[in-house]
């Protein structure tokens, strides 16, 4: 529970100015970023899979990758079942992506790694420099940012947050 925690305080402020490092991205190819919070030993909350696709449009097969389980132990894809891709556009750097209503049930840490998975992943592809999520046509109205950049994000292990302060104990009755 307090890495749940520790993840939703800290690990992902998606308005945080400021960028940590991130995995290693292939070289030639794309990083399909999943989540890595149910892995306990994981050092970041997110990783990733190398990702070649295919010839043609890269930003569709990407999303197609990240709606799909990964390969590898220990990560997940953070979308929820039956997400889909309704419609995306790419202008002036800016990546708007309409998803479908599954993705609207996503708050908090959830919320959070999904739009870092979806960001670090699309902001490879040459001319993506910001991603901007509707859901069936409608921002998500509890996001504080709603165009989301990789500088935007801070990742970071657990190991700046400050230790939780022991209960004082109860003095006793002076005598």
């Amino acid at each position: 529970m307090r890495r749940r925690i520790a993840a939703l305080g800290c690990l992902l402020a998606l308005a945080a100015g400021g960028c940590a490092p991130r995995p290693e991205e292939p070289e030639g190819g794309y990083c399909v970023y999943y989540s890595a919070l149910s892995d306990r030993f994981a050092p970041l909350p997110l990783d990733c899979e190398p990702f070649e696709g295919s010839a043609g449009d890269p930003i569709p097969a990407l999303v197609d990758a990240l709606l799909s389980p990964p390969e590898t132990q220990g990560l997940a894809t953070p979308f929820p079942e039956g997400v889909r891709l309704l419609s995306w556009e790419l202008e002036e750097g800016r990546l708007h992506l309409d998803l479908s209503e599954q993705y609207g049930g996503l708050s908090g840490v959830d919320l959070t790694v999904a739009d870092a998975c979806l960001t670090l992943t699309l902001c490879q592809v040459e001319g993506v420099e910001s991603v901007y999520v509707t859901v069936e046509g409608r921002e998500i109205p509890y996001r504080r940012v709603q165009q989301l950049g990789p500088d935007g994000l801070l990742l970071t292990d657990g190991t700046d947050v400050p230790p939780e302060e022991p209960e004082p104990s109860p003095t006793p009755p002076a005598s």
